[in-house]
């Protein structure tokens, strides 16, 4: 239970699962009718390509919306009070996250830091609290569709608006069990790889000027490491959203865009 001086409302999202999880949310939905608020659907939503957190940030009305998927949890009471004190005092703060347990896992407090681009850290997902932006909210809702890592593009998306911090406390644990996204397609598999370049290219639209640099080169990243799978393999899957990566690497980082061309030839021997 989270211990706070502000009140918190509770949205439960259930994508019509069949294991008995809609007894139990429906119970403590009645136990507690102001605190607890749920997303019933008939429907699995995630099977149509629809990401099931956009029911529940599109009702979220609080200032700020903290994260917690089905296999994950919190551990530190004060959670969340830390980090909205952060938020309140920080208002260039968009985005705030923490140290989490991963089970059978070693974390390198390292990883957690945040070096260049937003995916160079490890930001796990239930440790994020972010600001109810609209324009956060509403891109996420609209452009978010057929993006595998909903999360990473839920991240980029609050950099837009502010700067993103590291609170060195554990306040969580982060499990990837069998049945999440994680382990079921791989953030290694060619799926996962290909399903980066649509991403990056998205971000690259809907994203500030000044962000807009820094974009192209880890899309262009994104590309040739996807092509590692296949030459053709991003030209047939996301022709259009390849085709504008290559063309932008050419106009502003000729000299990378070559160098990675070079590479690639060289691992394909």
């Amino acid at each position: 239970m989270q211990k706070t001086k502000f009140c918190i409302e509770i949205i439960v999202h259930d994508d019509a699962s069949n294991d008995g999880t809609i007894t139990v949310i429906r119970k403590y939905a009645q136990k507690y009718k102001n605190l607890i608020k749920p997303i019933y659907q008939s429907e699995n939503q995630y099977s149509k390509g629809i990401l099931p957190s956009t029911y529940a940030y599109r009702r979220a009305k609080g200032k700020y919306i903290a994260i917690c998927e089905g296999d994950d949890y919190w551990t530190d009471p004060y959670k969340l009070q830390k980090q909205v004190d952060l938020m309140e005092a920080n208002k260039n703060i968009s985005l705030c996250y923490h140290r989490v347990v991963r089970p059978g896992l070693t974390v390198d407090e390292d990883s957690y830091l945040i070096k260049d681009d937003v995916s160079t850290g490890f930001i796990p997902t239930c440790s994020v609290l972010f600001t109810n932006e609209k324009k956060i909210i509403d891109n996420f809702i609209k452009y978010s569709g057929g993006i595998i890592s909903g999360d990473q593009f839920l991240f980029y998306l609050s950099s837009f608006f502010g700067e993103i911090k590291y609170l060195d406390f554990l306040g969580g644990v982060y499990n990837q069990t069998e049945h999440g996204i994680t382990r079921k397609i791989g953030i290694q598999s060619d799926k996962w790889r290909l399903n980066r370049i649509l991403m990056y290219s998205i971000l690259f639209n809907i994203s500030p000027m000044k962000n807009k640099l820094a974009l192209i080169k880890v899309a262009q990243s994104s590309l040739f490491n996807a092509m590692e799978i296949g030459i053709m393999s991003p030209f047939i899957t996301y022709p259009y959203h390849t085709f504008k990566i290559i063309v932008l690497g050419f106009i502003f980082y000729p000299k990378y865009t070559l160098y990675r061309i070079k590479s690639l030839k060289n691992y394909r021997g």
